[in-house]
């Protein structure tokens, strides 16, 4: 079992129970589960009524069909105080609407809808989450509004134990809710591929769309119909999204991820249902206000605490300019000052993914649009770094750059209702359900993915872990290079009822849970700021491995590094030593040494040499192979 080394005593802290949404986001740490393939709590949802059965894998295995995860899973993993021993303070949830349960065309064959993003009703709850009772043994009746209350429920439920919810949405498309009928005869036909999926056309939509009708895969037109009364609370939709000239119907362009041609925003994407967002359409306004009105009812009713919005490049900015201002409007700012969007853009330039969170009218408006955005630069430098076969390393000089990025010209300075800028709210990750897929693959380490989930927390913005990697969930199929979606696996399966004891008892779930709670020991790792202070070659393959940086305030300084390599590796140069420096601001008082606060994994303990030049604090620290030290100034 891999070796762990903990400097000082572990304490599980119960975070701030009473009031988590008073906490402020750059202090919370996110767990993104894929609630499908989190933990099966209530077989008897596995295939709801009227449902194929065959839509349901029971051995879970098959990644293209239901595993059965649902919110009964989540609660119990909340109940059983799962997430409070690991340290996360709010829980990042797949989308939860009513979907489109199969499509039997779309790219890599047929698959199901187990994952959230077919949407078919926007104001229902998929009845694969949900059970007949709750938690505490009262019904749940089987229609709109006992769905919506169990999720109600599960929020209720996360709030008491201090966690945060955050609902994944998604205003760019809809699952397979309409058919291009190909030959005209007013029926899909099923096995026509051409019926589910038509090429791009870059001029003008397809007149031949026609609504499904296919009970048994969910598959009908789009909901709400218009105005609905949902747990007591009329919700005033207006049914904007009941008709087909709110699409765009221009078919499916296969590399629609990639482009940055205007292309990417008007197509289908595979075989789901663009919505057209354009501002100069005539429903631009009214399919505005239905996203508001729905997502108001989540935030206010159902009590979620933020948004994490899909497909953010796929939609025309004007509308992300409007639905934001929107909603802030509509909540009102103190419901505002607590609420996080934060954003989606598959990309790894912050000028691309960083202008969505600045207004069109900038600098004339210099309010936020988006809160932040996924930090997919980050991402990509991450694994660039720690991500390779034979327990090989990469240079960290994109790393580097992203970090400096992050501070740059790129992403909205000004501050948000809640004091905090883009940067501080950046969202980082180096793993997650789509193309890039689950960081620790085919010979990839338990030790190197706890390496990089150390990355992921200890950088500046919010950090984001992937379920399972707490566990080093193993994706013994997945690829290092290329998109690939093997990683989706269920993690508390239900042939292996010890798995959740097993996980809290791993080495993983230890070191990750203490490098959480120095972001609670160490103010400096929450709300300081952040200056890379130390990479061998820049852009080139001489490298040793090391990687440093600082989080420092005004009252305290924390020194990070990371070595990548088998080898001992040390921070400098012969006769040049690694600068504590932040710009013109020494890191380490006169007279002050560093403390060696935490180190991961035990072998070989991290040493530091400091001498002074001219003023400037210096550190020669000596790092053991593929490990991660974290010191703090003492002043």
């Amino acid at each position: 079992m891999l070796r762990h080394l903990l400097l000082t005593t572990v304490a599980f802290v119960t975070v701030a129970a009473q009031e988590p949404q008073a906490r402020p986001w750059n202090t919370d740490v996110i767990y993104f589960a894929l609630t499908d393939r989190f933990s099966d709590g209530d077989p008897a949802n596995n295939v709801p009524a009227g449902s194929d059965p065959a839509l349901y894998d029971a051995r879970q295995r098959d990644i293209a069909k239901y595993h059965g995860g649902d919110f009964r899973g989540l609660e119990k993993a909340i109940a059983a105080g799962y997430f409070e021993k690991l340290g996360v303070t709010a829980l990042w949830i797949t989308p939860p609407v009513r979907n489109v349960w199969y499509s039997l065309t779309d790219l890599g064959g047929p698959k199901t809808g187990y994952h959230g993003y077919w949407t078919q009703d926007f104001l229902d709850v998929d009845p694969h989450l949900v059970s007949r009772k709750s938690l505490n043994g009262a019904d749940y009746a089987d229609t709109r509004d006992g769905r919506m209350q169990h999720y109600k429920d599960l929020v209720a439920l996360a709030h008491k134990r201090g966690l945060k919810v955050i609902q994944d949405i998604v205003c760019n498309h809809v699952g397979p809710v309409f058919y291009y009928d190909v030959n005209g005869n007013g029926a899909l036909d099923r096995k026509e591929p051409m019926e589910w999926m038509q090429p791009f056309r870059k001029e003008g939509g397809y007149g031949n769309a026609q609504w499904m009708s296919v009970p048994e895969w969910n598959a009908a037109q789009t909901q709400p119909s218009g105005p609905q009364t949902v747990l007591g609370r009329e919700v005033k939709t207006n049914g904007v999204l009941q008709k087909l000239s709110t699409y765009g119907r221009r078919g499916m362009s296969g590399d629609s991820l990639g482009k940055s041609d205007g292309e990417e925003v008007t197509c289908d994407f595979f075989a789901l249902r663009d919505i057209d967002t354009d501002p100069k359409s005539p429903h631009f306004s009214a399919l505005v206000d239905e996203f508001v009105a729905i997502y108001r009812f989540y935030l206010e009713e159902v009590g979620v605490d933020g948004l994490r919005i899909d497909t953010v490049k796929h939609v025309h900015r004007g509308f992300w300019e409007a639905f934001t201002e929107r909603l802030r409007a509509a909540v009102g700012p103190e419901r505002a000052k607590r609420l996080l969007m934060f954003g989606e853009i598959y990309d790894g330039s912050p000028s691309v993914a960083g202008r969505y969170t600045f207004r069109e009218q900038w600098p004339k408006r210099t309010d936020p649009c988006l809160d932040s955005v996924l930090s997919f630069d980050f991402c990509f430098a991450a694994r660039q770094y720690l991500r390779h076969s034979a327990e090989g390393y990469g240079s960290p000089f994109t790393l580097e750059n992203a970090l400096k990025n992050a501070g740059g010209k790129s992403y909205n300075p000004t501050l948000g209702l809640d004091g905090l800028n883009a940067r501080q709210k950046m969202v980082n990750f180096v793993e997650n359900h789509d193309g890039l897929n689950r960081f620790r693959a085919l010979k990839i380490s338990e030790r190197t993915n706890t390496l990089a989930n150390a990355l992921v927390l200890l950088t500046e913005g919010i950090p984001c872990l992937y379920y399972g990697t707490e566990a080093a969930l193993h994706d013994e199929d997945g690829k290092l290079m290329g998109d690939s979606e093997t990683g989706r696996l269920t993690f508390l399966r239900a042939d292996e009822p010890e798995r959740i004891a097993a996980a809290q008892a791993s080495a993983s779930f230890a070191s990750t849970a203490r490098f959480i709670q120095l972001r609670r020991d160490l103010p400096a790792l929450t709300m300081g700021e952040m200056v890379p202070l130390w990479v061998d070659s820049g852009d080139t393959p001489k490298d040793d491995g090391i990687f440093a940086f600082a989080r420092y305030t005004e009252k305290e300084a924390v020194i990070v590094v990371f070595n990548a390599a088998k080898a001992t590796s040390i921070t400098g140069l012969p006769g040049a030593p690694m600068q504590l420096m932040a710009g013109a601001r020494p890191l380490l008082g006169k007279g002050s040494d560093l403390k060696l606060v935490a180190q991961f994994p035990a072998e070989g303990k991290a040493t530091n040499v400091i001498t002074r030049k001219g003023g400037k604090p210096m550190a020669e620290i000596t790092m053991s192979p593929r490990s991660v030290a974290v010191f703090s100034a003492i002043r």
